[in-house]
């Protein structure tokens, strides 16, 4: 490095000023003669072709040049950070340092000792506001004085002495690998391209906003191909040496802010606006503050991407089926991009991972529920059966008919679905619930009243804010039970007690007109809800006790003749007669099965009449019920 040599040079020269004063003296130097120098000032003059050569040195050096052209660095800084990063590099440079001190120590590089190397003017010296400071290209270890040492930052000695991998130091930087993308908003970028054309490309901050993963960052980085310039992608806590690494390598900064916190004040503009003009894109999820004085500031929403746009991505990624969850959710590039990577494994890799996107964490307030059943296990009457298929196909159909047909003018806010299941308790209303999830291919949560109901006010409507985003979210059924709890009717104001829980109530009836998942409450006590709710239901399906038709399809499914393998389960079992005789609901009649099944492995024999009665008594106990029923005649008779 010819800079570095011409640093030398000039330390060369100054040890040989200094001996030759002492040589001219014809006679050993005392350390009277080093005090008589300092008072009369003799001993700081540098040799002006050795400074010349040196600032030549860096002057025509390429790396130098391009650090002073893009960071605005004053001459004098230079020269401070190139003694600075001398002594990096080549640690002995203290030794001559020292030696200049008349020490036999070596000395840290200081403003004090690069003021008599490079022939500064007494008192200058950087300080906070330079551009070694903004840029932290440089600075003291202490107080900022003149005989502080100075140190130099690790990705700008890299880049001085020619090391390839000094951006690592200072931000991940990766380029945009964009040319051949499809852009998903042409007319966006189109708009985008134009106005930054009016503006001019300098003292400018392009702003783009959206939630992470929705695109962002490529379409900014395709607009800035488009405006001539090549773009870097920049990720890493520290932004002022993201810009400073996209400076040096004479790219367009494309910046994100996600990880920017709440409240904070706005992450991108300070290295902006202290740093000089410049140009740089930034990625946000939510609208910066007022852009600081001196910073013109442009800025648009990315908008989400339609089911075309996600075909379309698809398509371009892999020639496998597209999983429906492609064309029913809301899903961003990045999700799309994640179920391409492996769409070779099949359909359902490709939905399990953009299910693992979506679910960011794991569901508070709410508890995930299995889905074992389908459409044959679960025995309802057809009135209810019929309603729960219409409530499946409006989920199903809602983009076609809302969307497509363009119904979705009838109600532009509400975008959900949310239907009540009403009935007696066993009838099957959470059976209902997993059937219908597993039908459309989603997960089902119930919703966990002892997490969400808080005792302090405002509490309650942030747990329930959180699950109603998390759903939306996640794509996943989100199930109340005992809804009676949370949407009971509002009362007169007698107290403050009556006035926050009208509050919450009222919290409830917005959130559900907001709401753009799927939501099924199931209540025992409809007639406790609140009548505003029903109208906001978009299905209400009355479960009832099951009739005996109902019960005998129940009954034999409980108890079967045999098991999957063929071993014979029952004896001598009048289903029929359970189920003309036994008025019990699907629940009950399970529990029956099972305690009847228990009896009959304890006793070793198979299940009989006699262990079904004795459990449905017990069951009937339950609710204040009496079994006055015998085993019949004919079972009996068989026995």
């Amino acid at each position: 490095m010819r800079w570095l040599d011409a640093i030398y040079a000039l330390a060369a020269a100054h040890v040989e000023s200094a001996r030759r004063r002492w040589q001219d003296l014809g006679r050993p130097a005392t350390v009277h003669d080093a005090i008589d120098e300092i008072l009369a000032g003799t001993g700081d003059d540098v040799d002006p072709a050795a400074a010349a050569a040196a600032r030549s040195a860096l002057t025509q050096d390429p790396r130098w040049r391009r650090l002073t052209e893009a960071l605005a660095v004053p001459p004098r800084e230079a020269e401070l950070l190139a003694l600075v990063t001398a002594c990096e590099l080549s640690p002995t440079l203290t030794r001559v340092l020292g030696y200049l001190d008349d020490t036999t120590a070596p000395a840290a590089p200081t403003p004090a000792n690069a003021a008599l190397l490079w022939g500064w003017p007494p008192g200058y010296q950087p300080g906070p506001a330079s551009a070694l400071a903004r840029w932290r290209l440089a600075g003291p270890a202490g107080p900022w004085q003149r005989t502080t040492a100075w140190t130099v930052d690790g990705g700008i000695a890299a880049f001085l002495a020619g090391d390839a991998g000094w951006v690592g130091f200072d931000a991940a930087v990766a380029a945009p690998d964009v040319q051949d993308l499809d852009c998903l908003h042409p007319d966006l970028l189109a708009r985008m391209l134009a106005r930054l054309t009016r503006l001019g490309v300098r003292d400018c901050e392009v702003e783009l906003v959206g939630p992470a993963g929705s695109g962002r960052r490529t379409l900014l980085a395709q607009l800035a191909l488009a405006a001539g310039r090549e773009p870097v992608l920049l990720r890493g806590g520290d932004r002022i040496r993201a810009v400073r690494a996209a400076r040096l390598l004479g790219a367009l900064p494309v910046l994100t802010d996600d990880d920017a916190a709440e409240g904070d004040a706005d992450p991108i503009a300070d290295p902006i606006a202290g740093l000089g003009a410049g140009l740089a894109f930034v990625a946000r999820t939510r609208h910066a503050p007022a852009a600081p004085a001196g910073i013109r500031r442009l800025s648009w929403t990315l908008p989400a991407t339609t089911r075309v746009q996600r075909l379309r991505l698809w398509a371009a990624g892999t020639s496998e089926p597209a999983p429906q969850a492609l064309a029913d959710w809301d899903l961003s590039p990045a999700d799309v991009t994640a179920a391409v990577a492996v769409a070779a494994a099949g359909s359902e890799a490709a939905d399990a991972a953009i299910r693992q996107r979506l679910r960011t964490g794991a569901i508070r307030s709410m508890t995930a529920l299995e889905l074992p059943y389908d459409w044959d296990d679960l025995v309802v009457g057809e009135p209810v059966a019929g309603q729960l298929r219409r409530l499946r196909n409006q989920v199903l159909l809602a983009r076609e008919v809302l969307e497509g047909w363009e119904f979705g003018r009838l109600s532009p806010a509400t975008r959900g679905i949310t239907a009540l299941f009403a009935g007696p308790s066993g009838t099957g209303k959470t059976m209902a619930a997993q059937v219908l999830a597993r039908s459309l291919g989603v997960d089902l949560f119930r919703v966990d009243l002892a997490e969400v109901v808080d005792k302090y006010i405002g509490e309650t409507e942030k747990r329930l804010e959180d699950v109603f985003g998390e759903c939306e979210r996640s794509h996943v059924m989100v199930f109340f039970d005992e809804a009676d709890a949370l949407f009971g009717q509002r009362t007169q104001v007698r107290d403050a007690h009556d006035r926050y829980a009208n509050i919450e109530i009222d919290y409830l009836l917005q959130r559900l007109d907001t709401f753009r998942g799927v939501a099924v409450l199931a209540t025992n006590r409809k007639s406790d809800l609140d009548p505003a709710f029903l109208r906001r239901l978009r299905v209400i399906v009355d479960f009832a006790a099951p009739a005996p038709r109902e019960r005998l399809r129940i009954w034999r499914r409980a108890l079967p003749e045999r098991t999957s393998s063929g071993e014979s389960l029952t004896d001598a079992l009048d289903h029929e007669w359970l189920a003309a005789h036994l008025e019990l609901t699907g629940a009950e009649i399970a529990a029956v099965a099972l305690n009847a099944a228990f009896e009959a492995r304890a006793a070793g024999e198979r299940i009989g009449p006699g262990h079904v009665l004795d459990a449905a008594r017990r069951e009937l106990a339950k609710r204040g019920g009496v079994l006055r029923l015998e085993i019949p005649p004919a079972v009996a008779v068989a026995r």
